[in-house]
């Protein structure tokens, strides 16, 4: 919903708000904020038990006359009251004594009304007034109805149900349309709790949830070294598949800046654009600061289209600033384009791909740019693949030995034989990998190597099953045993675009490589066992428990390495174990190298859920060649019925740091959210990379507070986004 607002806030008034909301105990049948009677909404309120404590609709019944009174009818219009008097020169009816009048979408209950017999203009004194279509209500000193247009001067309006106002705004007019569901309110006070907390000397929204052109509620946010941090959206409502949103921001130790972003959505396309502008920060010296996003996604038959874009003006940018665009602070800012087309069994793409890096390691290689192709097809039982990939790798300055530039071209054409049936599968393949690189190093002639080498496996394994308890369940047993050979070649004079050090596991004992690219390829002469057992439900073949156990042996020693790491051992084994018991989850992995005795890798993820609400995750993971040893908890939990706490603590041991900590409450009611939190993170931009002397990291200390008025808009933001990306299994939308 966009509900646009010209907002000032008090933060004083705010928290008093606050304070008084939550101590307030609403009285059935009573707005708690004015203990003043709602009887016109109450009488109409019918609440939905379907829809829990906070359901209900208002019921559009006609005006029925007080006893001894008068009813009139025009239309589907209602009027009644103690006493009617016409005028016949001027057209009216006036009404005095319990005046109550009707119309479809609106009642009026007022002390004294008048209604036009000939134009159909109404208007009312000391009214109660209900727009049922809206489920808005309030109070106005008058009411005067043209057409479809409301006018409502001193009025008092709240989407609240009846029996509450945890919120409600004063407004010196409000005007309505209710043929659009557009509300126009002039110098508008916010109150929670019946204490003014924000002034608005002008409101527009749209009352039936649709878009429409104005102000947003602002977001606030309050940071150590930033201080006081507000944005202030205004929105462009375009046309049904496009709009624009331009942000003014101010940051009191920082500066003024802008924010805007337009947003396309087509039958097969969809596009973002943002940008976000500081002309001058205060605190770097009157430093620019800048952020750039671009985003693409389309489809048309067997074509794809992907592009996101990603840029900033220096490496501290989400630091110091964060932003209201949807770019996401990590290591590196991504920019990446590719166009894709599949059909049959073709698959080809053209892309190209490059990294902003935000921390202090070495610049990554560009691909400008990658072509693959891939083929699959079959001849008879024989089944081939054919894939190549040819990438121009780029990085910025010069192209040294250590660092040269160039093309490679990698081919890499395999045949299958498998052989399946319901009791087990063999499959018998074999390969070959040809890569050449042409490179360039200056101020020396261009290099072109070469490597090619030949890869065979026999893979097979075997398919038994059980029932347990009296065909509840049903227990499986499945042994696999692979022999994989991939011959040797030198690979140490070959450059390293794009190679990793994959962690070793349960599936790396199946995988043809033990590195992550194709710049170093292992040697191999390898045979793995796998022993797997699932516990399935017999009546919809769910997994309860799953174990996995296996091994590796290498019948000769394997040679190619990466710099910095020695030579992988030649026996291990590695383990994982799932189960899901009701509202337990736990995920344990494990790998352990027998010939050093000591752990490869280790991680455990225990986790509770009990409904959309109540979370809590415990997780750790250590890899000691890669210097990771962190624990991670959170949770999210209620305490009562309308107030909720959660939590995160990352922290890694080997430094002793606090990777992130936060910790926050929520208060909600039927018309009224109220969510607090306050964080400390350390940033990627001032991380070192594993295996470097790390100096100090620099944490980020803030809080974040976000007030949403249901049925109507909210100020603040960001404390969602923080805990679906911090808190496993929270979705803001339960």
């Amino acid at each position: 919903m966009h509900n646009p607002f010209l907002v000032a806030v008090a933060p004083r008034a705010l928290a008093a708000g606050l304070l008084a909301l939550c101590a307030a105990a609403p009285a059935a049948g009573r707005d708690a904020a004015t203990a003043q009677p709602a009887t016109l909404a109450a009488s109409m309120w019918r609440p939905d038990v379907a829809l829990g404590a906070c359901g209900g609709s208002y019921l559009a019944a006609p005006p029925v006359a007080p006893t001894g009174g008068v009813r009139l009818r025009q239309g589907d219009r209602r009027l009644s009251a103690h006493t009617v008097e016409v005028d016949e020169g001027r057209g009216v009816a006036g009404a005095e004594g319990a005046v109550e009048f009707g119309e479809p979408g609106l009642r009026l209950r007022a002390a004294r009304a008048e209604l036009g017999l000939e134009d159909g203009n109404a208007h009312a004194q000391d009214v109660d007034w209900v727009l049922t279509a809206m489920s808005l209500r309030g109070r106005a000193e008058q009411a005067r109805q043209e057409g479809q247009a409301l006018r409502l001067d001193n009025a008092e309006l709240t989407r609240c149900a009846p029996g509450t106002a945890a919120w409600r705004l004063r407004a010196s007019s409000v005007e309505v349309d209710q043929d659009t569901a557009l509300v126009t309110a002039r110098n508008v006070r916010v109150q929670l709790g019946g204490v003014p907390v924000a002034y608005l000397p002008y409101a527009r929204f749209s009352a039936s949830g649709d878009r429409a052109t104005g102000f947003l509620f602002p977001n606030l946010r309050y940071g150590g070294d930033s201080g006081v941090d507000i944005a202030l959206p205004y929105y462009f409502n375009l046309a049904p598949n496009y709009d624009a949103t331009i942000t003014p921001r101010f940051i009191s130790k920082r500066g003024a800046g802008l924010e805007g972003e337009f947003r396309h959505l087509g039958k097969r396309a969809r596009n973002r654009f943002g940008a976000a502008y500081l002309s001058s920060d205060d605190l770097l010296d009157g430093a620019t600061r800048w952020l750039w996003r671009t985003e693409h996604r389309a489809r048309r038959g067997p074509w794809t289209t992907f592009v996101d874009v990603n840029a900033a003006s220096d490496p501290r940018y989400f630091v110091d600033l964060d932003s209201t665009l949807a770019v996401t602070s990590q290591a590196v800012l991504r920019r990446h384009a590719e166009i894709r087309y599949a059909a049959g069994g073709l698959t080809a793409r053209l892309w190209a791909e490059g990294y902003q890096r935000l921390d202090n390691g070495l610049a990554a290689h560009r691909r400008l740019p990658e072509a693959n192709l891939f083929y699959n097809g079959a001849a008879g039982p024989l089944r081939w693949t054919t894939g190549a990939a040819w990438t121009v790798f780029q990085r910025p300055g010069a192209a040294t030995a250590a660092t040269p530039q160039g093309a490679r071209l990698h081919i890499e054409p395999r045949l299958w034989l498998p052989v399946s049936r319901p009791w087990g599968f063999l499959t018998i393949a074999a390969g070959w990998r040809h890569t050449r690189y042409d490179l360039r190093v200056d101020g020396a002639p261009d290099t072109s190597l070469e490597r090619n080498i030949a890869l065979a496996s026999v893979d097979g394994g075997l398919y038994f099953d059980r029932d347990v308890k009296a065909g509840r369940w049903r227990q499986t047993l499945e042994p696999r045993l692979r022999y994989f050979h991939q011959s040797h070649a030198e690979q140490t004079h070959l450059p390293r675009f794009d190679p990793s050090r994959l962690a070793f596991g349960y599936q790396q004992l199946f995988r043809d490589n033990r590195f992550g690219g194709v710049d170093r390829i292992g040697d191999a002469d390898q045979i793995s066992v796998g022993l797997a057992s699932r516990l399935l439900s017999a009546d919809d073949g769910r997994e309860i428990v799953h174990a996995r156990l296996g091994a590796l042996a290498r019948l000769r020693d394997a040679r190619v390495t990466l710099p910095g790491y020695g030579p992988p051992s030649n026996t291990l084994l590695a383990g994982e174990v799932g189960t899901t018991l009701g509202r337990v989850r736990l995920r344990a992995n494990w790998a352990w190298d027998a010939d050093e005795s000591a752990s490869e890798e280790a991680g455990l993820a225990l986790a509770y859920r009990r409904g959309p609400s109540r979370l809590v995750n415990l997780g750790y993971r250590r890899r000691p060649a890669d210097g990771v040893d962190q624990s991670d908890w959170s949770f999210h939990w209620p305490l009562a019925r309308q107030w909720s706490v959660f939590g995160r603590w990352n922290h890694d041991w080997n430094s002793g740091r606090t990777i992130e900590r936060f910790a926050g409450f929520r208060y909600a009611n039927c018309c009224l959210e109220v969510k607090l939190l306050a964080h400390k993170t350390a940033h990627a931009a001032l991380a070192q990379p594993p295996g470097l002397a790390s100096g100090p990291l620099e944490a980020d200390r803030g809080v974040l507070l976000e007030l949403v008025l249901k049925g109507l808009g909210g100020i603040g933001g960001g404390v969602d986004a923080r805990l679906t990306r911090g808190i496993r299994g929270f979705n803001p939308s339960l």
